[in-house]
This record gives structure tokens, C-alpha cells and sequence, in this order.
């Protein structure tokens, strides 16, 4: 774990930037020209809509003139390289998230960015859990008799993802260790081919996003098995957290806003306050969840210590899983 809490220590001590400054002294009129957000995915996407989301209520809140920049490539990787490579003035940033900051690290051999020395975290945003479905016309109609099956039958039981290294594929190889069952995991190129192997029989499970659920939750032929969350959430009150049947089971993909290390304090300060107060408005609240997420918020320092728990627990079932993308 102290691996991982050098990024917490690392990124605040690249935060401290003296007062006297002149990037600190204009802090207090910031911003005073346009913020890029960089979007390390192609537009249309889920990350791409919460960029929009921020970006809009940025500008209707405070009249900032935020843009957002697509770059995408990589599972994010090329994007978030760019941001490292970005002057450190205050208007660049990036809507970062879990595969991109706490997973990608340990699956890409060959990387472009060190998160702990490249990134100053600014606030997290939301979060957004998986949700474990099933084809209605499968025997289990609930997590345990699930894994009854899978231990019944070691290697039958075949568990779909979006993608090899998304945040689905790592759960569903954390949920097969955790369960004690050996599984079958099938990448897909995207979450559309999996939804539709799932629904036509080819696939026995599938990690969805919980928007994918929700577009769903009249379809008759899926059963929503389990969530990722510790707790129910409001979008999908029926569907269980799968910590009751394996205690304290937790995963998501968390979206924040970063900046290239060296940004001056009082500049991340600032925005983190105003994405703060953002964040508090029903308008914001009410696009966030209905995209199927938890909305978040806090300090800089809450934001580098989520990094760092995320990074220590999905390094270690990536190597437990021994995954690697070359």
C-alpha cells in the first residue's frame, strides 16, 4: 500500500507552489481565457457526455468558457500522455478516470505518463458502478446459485466485457477470485456485441454499465443478478449489491478532473471549489444519475487518495489474473 500512497504524497507536494508566484497571484481572476477539458475517448461516449455535463454547468454557473477536446486512443492513454505533456497554467485539464488512472498503468507495458508524477489531482466527480446480468432464461436467479453452477461446472460458465482492460473485464476477473469459481471471460469490442451475445444465448454473464442496465430494465429476457455497489442505488432499487452475498465487494469506474503536475495550488483550489458547488446544483445531479452514476465531489485530497486505494486494489487482481496488454 505505501507504493500506491506515494501518488497522495507525491501529487500535494506538486500542488505546493508559493503564493508569490504569478500564476498564484492571478488565481484570484482566474480563469481570464479558455479551459481545454481533454477527453481521452472518441464524443458520444460516457466519459464524454460527463466532460459535457461539467463543462456546461461551468459555463452556466460561473460563465467560464470551457471546451472540451476529444483525444482519443489507447483505452485513454494517448489522451491522458497529452495532458502530462501540457503546460502547467491552469487551463489544461482532463476528465480522467479509473481505467485510465488505476488500471492501464499496470496492464500497458509501454506507457506515455506516470500518474503519480504527471498528474495534480484536482476533485473526483462521479462514479459508476457494473452490474452483474444475466439471460433471463438461465437457471440462477441469484449471485450464489450462480456460483453454484460455476463450481459445479470449473470453467463452463462464460462471464462477458466490453473490452479486455475496461473496467468490467478487471470485475469480472475480481469477482471469479473473490468467488473461488473458474470462468470463462469474453471481451467484446464494445458493450453492444456483449448485450447482444448475451440476450441471443451466446455468453452465459455479462459486467454491464449500469446506463446499458438501465435502458433494460423492461427487457423481459435479462435478469439483473447483483450490483457493485455496498449499498442499492436509486436508478435500479431492486437489483442487490453483491456485497451481500460476497461481503464488501466493491468496484466502479470513478471519473475526476486532473491537471498536469506543477499547476499552481490556488488555481486547482479554485476549480475544485467551483466543481464542488456545481456538483451541489439539481440540474448537474439529476444528468449524472440519470447516466446511471453516484455523484461524488470533495477535496483534492480525498480525490489522490481515491487514486491511490483504486491503483493498490486493481494492480493487485491485474497481477493476481496476470493480464497484460502489451
Amino acid at each position: 500500500m505505501m507504493h500506491f500512497r506515494k501518488f497522495a504524497a507525491i501529487s500535494m507536494m506538486a500542488l505546493g507552489v508559493l503564493a508569490s508566484t504569478p500564476a498564484a497571484r492571478a488565481a484570484e481572476a482566474y480563469p481570464t481565457q479558455v479551459l481545454k477539458l481533454l477527453v481521452p475517448f472518441p464524443p458520444g461516449g460516457g466519459t464524454d457526455t460527463m466532460a459535457r455535463f461539467v463543462a456546461n454547468a461551468l459555463t452556466e454557473k460561473f460563465n467560464w468558457n470551457v471546451i472540451v477536446d476529444n483525444r482519443p486512443g489507447a483505452g485513454g492513454t494517448v489522451g491522458l500522455g497529452m495532458l502530462a505533456r501540457s503546460p502547467a497554467n491552469g487551463y489544461n485539464m482532463a476528465l480522467g478516470q479509473t481505467s485510465n488512472l488505476s488500471i492501464n498503468p499496470y496492464l500497458y507495458s509501454n506507457i506515455s505518463y506516470d500518474v503519480a508524477k504527471d498528474f495534480a489531482p484536482v476533485v473526483s466527480v462521479a462514479s459508476q458502478p457494473m452490474v452483474l446480468i444475466v439471460a433471463a432464461g438461465k437457471p440462477y436467479k441469484n449471485v450464489q446459485e450462480l456460483v453454484d453452477f460455476a463450481k459445479a461446472h470449473p470453467g463452463r460458465l462464460t462471464v462477458g466485457n466490453a473490452g479486455t482492460g475496461t473496467v468490467g473485464d478487471i470485475t469480472g476477473r475480481f469477482f471469479a477470485h473473490e468467488a473461488g469459481i473458474d470462468v470463462l471471460h469474453v471481451p467484446y469490442k464494445g458493450a453492444a456485441p456483449a448485450m447482444n451475445d448475451l440476450l441471443g444465448g451466446q455468453i452465459d454473464a455479462f459486467f454491464a454499465s449500469t446506463p446499458a442496465v438501465m435502458a433494460q430494465q423492461e427487457n423481459p429476457k435479462i435478469r439483473a443478478l447483483a450490483i457493485t455497489t455496498l449499498k442499492p442505488i436509486p436508478q435500479l432499487p431492486n437489483v442487490p449489491p453483491l456485497a451481500e452475498t460476497l461481503p464488501g465487494f466493491e468496484a466502479a469506474s470513478k471519473t475526476g478532473l486532473i491537471m498536469p503536475a506543477g499547476t499552481p495550488k490556488d488555481i486547482i483550489e479554485t476549480v475544485n471549489r467551483a466543481v464542488n458547488e456545481v456538483l451541489k446544483t439539481d440540474k448537474l445531479r439529476t444528468s449524472i444519475m440519470e447516466e446511471g452514476n453516484v455523484v461524488l465531489g470533495g477535496s483534492v485530497r480525498e480525490f489522490a487518495d481515491l487514486i491511490a486505494d483504486d491503483s493498490a486494489k486493481w494492480s493487485k487482481i491485474i497481477s493476481d489474473a496476470n493480464i497484460q496488454i502489451k
